[in-house]
């Protein structure tokens, strides 16, 4: 056996461990086409493999386990149950080192008991969900600790042995930094698609792929976040934080403000200095 090959290797061993089957879905192919040659076997990078996620397999699919998820996973590194829509629920583990996200690893199909498949699917889908445990009945959850470390340690080993690198790394930084250094001036996906040197195609996949959203979502949501930082350290008034912030206007702001949070960014503020003040009260 190859040294190479270790990681598919060690894959199939796990797989044979926990009676699960595994997949791999990587960020903008990092694993695969980003390589002289793939790292895990093709059929790894899809649930079709899963008859049960093949049978109704559409682009719902995709926008769940590779975006929605891809989301999710950016903002805890921890190991969890997830639900999609046909009500199929999966392990779903984080694949990250020092806060780069590459992916995700999935292990089982199990019945949902937070939701049931919808109408429409075909009958032969039912009869393989069916046929699905819930995770209680295998006791899916004592898992979640395993999978963990494993995932951890898979991503440690490619490192090692420069299979993914950090020039990898550095793209999903670059896109940080110019956004960070720009969010005050009116910029577009042609700027950041110049700051990479790609076509503005290549590099909406690419944020989407590395982010889970759109490069308008994203953007629109590091500008919230950097809002929020001024409506919670500073008296600037909602004019002077949108300005700083990349917004054409107070209204702007609120706006996208409301869409994003839910709440205002006045009722944020305020919300924010009721607990400063209950703090200092205890």
């Amino acid at each position: 056996m190859e040294e190479l090959d270790l990681p598919e290797e060690s894959l199939r061993m796990l797989e044979s461990r926990i009676g699960m089957r595994i997949t791999i879905i990587d960020n903008d192919g990092i694993f695969n086409c980003k390589q002289r040659r793939r790292v895990f076997s093709e059929e790894r990078a899809s649930h079709k493999k899963n008859p049960v996620c093949l049978c109704g397999f559409s682009e719902k699919c995709i926008a769940h386990c590779r975006y929605a998820m891809n989301r999710k996973c950016l903002e805890s590194d921890s190991a969890f149950f997830s639900s999609c829509w046909k009500g199929i629920c999966q392990i779903v583990v984080p694949l990250t080192f020092a806060s780069v996200h590459y992916g995700m690893l999935y292990a089982g199909t199990f019945r949902s008991s937070e939701r049931t498949p919808p109408e429409g699917l075909p009958e032969e889908f039912h009869l393989l969900y069916r046929s699905l445990p819930l995770p209680e009945e295998v006791e899916a959850e004592k898992l979640l600790p395993l999978l963990r470390i494993y995932a951890d340690g898979i991503i440690s080993y490619l490192r090692r042995e420069n299979i993914v690198n950090d020039s990898y790394d550095l793209r999903s930084a670059v896109i940080s930094d110019f956004l960070h250094r720009n969010l005050e001036r009116s910029i577009g996906l042609p700027d950041l698609a110049e700051e990479l040197g790609l076509s503005e195609s290549h590099t909406s996949v690419l944020v989407k792929r590395l982010f889970g959203r759109p490069f308008s979502e994203y953007l629109a949501q590091r500008r919230i976040e950097r809002a929020c930082r001024y409506l919670s350290s500073t008296d600037l008034n909602l004019e002077e934080t949108a300005k700083l912030c990349g917004f054409s206007s107070a209204f702007h702001l609120s706006k996208v403000f409301k869409r994003i949070k839910g709440i205002p960014p006045s009722r944020f503020r305020g919300r924010y200095r009721t607990g400063l003040l209950r703090e200092d009260a205890e």
